[in-house]
């Protein structure tokens, strides 16, 4: 059944809207993959991607070429992956997440075709490296930890200081 212009604008009105405020959206394809989807694979799909607070939804190609300028041609069933959370929207969550899943779970059902990361396409190739960056929280946990390994040398150092002024001082004694 075709749908109404006036759905299909309604439609495209709110999808600006979502997609506006996300710093990263990942499109994959059920197309070339090398098992057909059943509604079984599709809902563990949409769970594990809950799980991880991502947002998927299927949006007709002519929306998608609508909503993002600059998209190469695209065919087959297209899913769009966002954050659900908007305001800690960030560029690495939703590709590493939807990267790791149809690259594990589902890597016979599902084919990236890339992501738009604030603005700019990336193909299917910049979308899986990117995946293998840290995130944010994980580059802010490595910088921390990398901070507290220098504090404690410096303190052993600091420490270090008058004990071996005591040890020279007490030397020169002695001598």
């Amino acid at each position: 059944m075709a749908t109404s212009r006036i759905k299909k604008e309604t439609v495209l009105k709110q999808l600006k809207e979502e997609i506006a405020v996300q710093k990263a959206v990942v499109l994959f394809t059920t197309l070339g993959s090398e098992a057909s989807l059943n509604a079984s694979k599709n809902q563990q799909l949409r769970l594990e991607a809950r799980k991880a607070g991502i947002v998927i939804k299927i949006v007709k190609n002519t929306l998608t070429k609508a909503v993002f300028e600059n998209l190469p041609d695209i065919s087959g069933q297209t899913y769009l992956a966002f954050l659900e959370d908007k305001e800690n929207s960030d560029e690495i969550k939703v590709p590493k997440s939807i990267v790791e899943l149809t690259t594990t779970d589902f890597k016979d059902n599902f084919k990236i075709v890339g992501s738009v990361i604030n603005g700019e396409f990336y193909d299917a190739g910049k979308t899986e490296s990117l995946s293998k960056v840290p995130s944010f929280k994980d580059s802010m946990a490595m910088i921390a930890g990398s901070l507290n390994q220098i504090t404690a040398k410096i303190a052993v150092a600091v420490k270090e200081i008058p004990s071996g002024l005591a040890r020279g001082i007490s030397q020169i004694k002695t001598n």
